[in-house]
């Protein structure tokens, strides 16, 4: 995981006391923290900081934290950071339309700073697994395309007999291509 200094949150909070509050307490975990004031705002920081982690509130004046939530999820997909909606709006119709919009988890205002900061290091522990998981899939991608070219050089240097017909693999001497001995 990366240390605590190169992790990047971006806030998207039109209240300035509650933002903050929010960035006060990001910085103070060691987070590099960037603000922004409503959702387009928003959208803007998360191309230029790249941050590893949004929390947003959902009602905010020209964008709010919901349509910058499916703006960013279904615009940068795999790229696309852990979203937290942190928000006032507590009933379970929109805890569920926020989280089936892309939202990771969800907050109601006024919430624990124990329980936002657990929920930001779980988080930033799914993060760091899925790029794990992305770094581990990259490797075993460049290892199947080094393993086909070495069966393709392999197999070149054989005599065409006993490659297989299906496949271009090797016979063992005496089989068919299923592997059944050879009739006689």
């Amino acid at each position: 995981m990366k240390p605590a200094g190169e992790i990047r949150i971006l806030i998207v909070e039109d209240d300035p006391f509650f933002q903050r509050v929010l960035h006060k307490r990001m910085t103070a975990e060691g987070y590099q923290v960037m603000t922004a004031a409503d959702g387009r705002e928003g959208m803007k920081a998360i191309v230029t900081f790249v941050p590893d982690l949004v929390i947003s509130d959902w009602m905010m004046p020209q964008v709010d934290g919901l349509e910058l939530c499916q703006s960013v999820k279904t615009g940068l997909r795999e790229a696309a950071p852990y979203f937290i909606l942190l928000t006032a709006k507590g009933e379970i119709d929109d805890k569920l339309l926020a989280l089936e919009t892309g939202a990771d988890d969800y907050l109601v205002k006024p919430c624990d700073q124990g329980e936002l900061m657990a929920r930001v290091r779980a988080g930033l522990r799914i993060v760091r697994l899925t790029q794990d998981m992305r770094g581990s899939v990259q490797q075993l991608r460049e290892v199947t395309a080094e393993l086909e070219r070495l069966r393709r050089e392999a197999n070149r240097h054989l005599p065409w007999p006993e490659r297989c017909p299906h496949c271009a693999e090797p016979l063992r001497p005496g089989r068919d291509a299923d592997g059944a001995p050879k009739a006689a």
